[in-house]
């Protein structure tokens, strides 16, 4: 880690002319900016903030920490109300910015040649897109992963490495292998999730689903699950806890279960990579997530807002530090320091993210499902959608005899039902 940072601050000094080239004579400007990133995630990210601070732009940053997700959400939406926004959110959805009509963000970096619109990964975009417009800049992106105990499935006589399971089937018979080996292993279950709304999220996108359909204006979002394509999701939950593979009361607590050795495979957040590596070591391996009809994977994070004033120098400042925080090697350094991945593809060429993947092929992994990460039609109740999924989950493993299909039309309709009354 200490060789990643010092070659990142070779390359601090390198561009500091672009950044500060242009700045304004005028010394003691500063900008309010509030980041959702605790823990490793905060420490990076504050980071590259000092980083900025150092460049001599004469624009300072202050940074403040404004709790987790729901905390932000609680706190910017009391500040739209009364008028007292921060310059920067990081942490920002497109319920805070395009929902209120800013696109401010968005629209400067396409309109700066400098940003390079088109070196962000297409997918990542969709996260900032309200009603088919963009108005956020992706920036601590994770995607949804498969890791692995690498000592428990070798021992199993299972290579991963040279045959990883390509479908959900494939993985149901990996399952089956690891569960006969570790009969005699108590509390031991081939497969935990953390984050089962992910999962679900990333299964039925793989059936070709948008999972949120919406008319032609947006005005109407209604869940696109229902319909027999998607039958095979709640089949495969079904399944899984039918032959004994998952236990749905252990994906409670299912970090501890896989860092514990008592699971061999842990579908979650690529956020816990850099963090687990240096618990599990060599034990901690990835594939790419196994699929149904297409390979994709659901993305997750927040993204970067602006909220612009009438101060044209304030906004301008914003968005210099905007496009320093998002630039390819600054980016590539906050996503390794804190887990997140980069959000562009020209990072694969950067040193620290080079450095990382070959100490840590796991990494490797999330950076390759960033080519394939899609987010889905934004809404504004997802704890409808998150009640709707636990149905059809709960609905087939508890009764192994519930229809699949009843379920996830079921699930639907309790979505359309809950988000538009």
């Amino acid at each position: 880690m200490k060789r990643t940072i010092s070659v990142f601050l070779v390359i601090v000094l390198a561009i500091t002319s672009l950044f500060a080239g242009g700045a304004s004579e005028d010394e003691g400007r500063s900008l309010d900016v509030w980041y959702a990133l605790s823990g490793t995630s905060g420490e990076a990210f504050m980071s590259i903030v000092d980083d900025f601070n150092a460049l001599g732009t004469g624009i300072t940053i202050n940074a403040s920490y404004s709790g987790g997700y729901n905390d932000t959400a609680t706190k910017i939406t009391a500040a739209l109300a009364n008028g007292s926004t921060p310059d920067v959110l990081i942490g920002g959805q497109v319920t805070y910015s395009g929902a209120y009509g800013n696109f401010y963000v968005a629209d400067r970096a396409a309109e700066d040649p400098e940003f390079d619109y088109d070196d962000v990964f297409p997918g990542l975009w969709e996260y900032g897109i309200y009603n088919g417009r963009n108005c956020n800049i992706p920036f601590n992106i994770s995607t949804n992963m498969m890791f692995y105990n690498r000592e428990l499935t070798e021992s199993a006589g299972l290579n991963l490495d040279e045959n990883p399971p390509q479908t959900w089937d494939d993985f149901i018979e990996v399952c089956k292998v690891l569960r006969d080996y570790y009969a005699d292993k108590p509390n031991f279950i081939p497969f935990v999730v953390s984050d089962e709304d992910w999962l679900s999220n990333t299964q039925i996108m793989q059936c070709g689903n948008e999972v949120i359909a919406h008319n032609e204006d947006y005005s109407l979002k209604t869940a696109a699950w229902g319909v027999p394509e998607c039958a095979k999701v709640a089949a495969w939950w079904q399944d899984m806890v039918r032959e004994g593979l998952m236990d749905m009361s252990m994906n409670q607590n299912g970090s501890n279960v896989f860092l514990g050795g008592n699971a061999a495979f842990f579908a979650g957040s690529s956020t816990t990579i850099i963090e687990w590596s240096e618990a599990m070591g060599d034990r901690l391996a990835a594939i790419e997530m196994p699929m149904f009809d297409v390979r994709t994977v659901a993305m997750g994070g927040s993204c970067a807002t602006i909220f612009p004033t009438d101060n044209e120098q304030r906004n301008d400042d914003a968005w210099t530090f905007v496009k320093f925080i998002t630039s390819s090697e600054v980016n590539a350094k906050f996503a390794v320091m804190s887990g997140y991945l980069p959000i562009r593809a020209s990072s694969a060429d950067s040193h620290i993210i080079k450095d990382c993947i070959a100490s840590n092929p796991a990494y490797a992994i999330g950076f390759k499902q960033l080519s394939y990460a899609h987010a889905y039609t934004n809404i504004d109740d997802y704890v409808a959608k998150s009640n709707a999924l636990a149905h059809f989950r709960t609905a087939v493993t508890s009764d192994l005899s519930y229809d699949p299909l009843q379920a996830m039309q079921e699930s639907a309709q309790l979505y359309d039902m809950e988000a538009n009354g």
